[in-house]
């Protein structure tokens, strides 16, 4: 017998697979390049280097693992979204790049040295199954680290996005209820959390990141293009509640204008932590 709970996760897992599968190309080109700023300081965190077995959880198009492979690491990737795992085999054909549920790996346990996700656990409807699996695969004395996003009290750009929305238009759509976004950025809740998985030495700590744009005017049509939930939301609004959330962001960008274009600062939290 199926509870509610496992229909509404798989309600949102396809609704997050069919959308990042469509929006994959548009994501690469403008969350992607983004999102990866913080490659380096992950990689960092897991002591990535030559010769190690790394996994990349929720991979993407590859980025991070690209990131890892100029290391000389051994890199696999999974992402549920197939067209995201197709571009990831393109701009990284040294890796094993597979299609897969975080929550159910394939793998081997004690497969991998480092495990890593990079704004993946945000998407998971059960992350500490996610956990319970990385945490699996990951080799005694391995090291895992992910990264979510801050909330919006000290995260401009999603304070803009979001504030407008909620001032013009409604987050109440009709969208598969999904994890809450921003659980995993308290430092509290990740340290929390990953210690009850049975990871040690955890730690946690503030990254910064910077969306930037040629104008104010293109924030809103690229993130309604290349993202799933966020832009499915955009794009559900009535045509004068999407006119009056783009007038309200375009606005706020425009506090942001530099010489070389629109750059909003955000920041992730990075947790980091050890199998014993």
């Amino acid at each position: 017998m199926t509870d509610d709970s496992t229909i509404t996760h798989e309600a949102f897992k396809q609704f997050e697979r069919d959308k990042f599968s469509l929006v994959a190309q548009e994501y690469d080109r403008a969350i992607a390049v983004v999102t990866s700023q913080v490659d380096e300081a992950i990689l960092d965190a897991v002591e990535a280097k030559c010769g190690i077995r790394l996994l990349d959880v929720a991979c993407g198009t590859g980025w991070l693992s690209a990131a890892a492979l100029k290391r000389q690491a051994i890199v696999t990737g999974l992402d549920f979204a197939e067209k995201m795992v197709d571009i990831a085999r393109v701009r990284c054909p040294q890796g094993s790049f597979h299609h897969g549920d975080a929550e159910n790996l394939t793998f081997k346990s004690g497969q991998f040295e480092a495990v890593v996700c990079n704004l993946g656990i945000l998407h998971f409807p059960n992350p500490e199954r996610a956990l319970a699996e990385s945490f699996r695969v990951l080799k005694p004395g391995g090291r895992y680290a992910f990264t979510c996003w801050t909330p919006p009290t000290c995260n401009p750009f999603m304070a803009l996005i979001l504030g407008s929305v909620q001032t013009y238009g409604s987050m109440d759509v009709n969208l598969p209820s999904g994890p809450p976004l921003f659980r995993f950025g308290d430092p509290t809740e990740c340290e929390m959390v990953l210690s009850a998985q049975g990871l040690t030495q955890v730690s946690v700590a503030e990254l910064p990141i910077k969306w930037t744009f040629s104008t104010p005017e293109d924030v809103m049509p690229k993130i309604v293009v290349s993202s799933a939930r966020l832009g499915s939301m955009l794009a559900m609004q009535t045509d004068e509640q999407r006119r009056n959330i783009e007038n309200a962001i375009i606005e706020g960008a425009s506090k942001y204008a530099t010489e070389n274009g629109v750059e909003i600062p955000a920041s992730v939290i990075l947790a980091v932590a050890y199998k014993p």
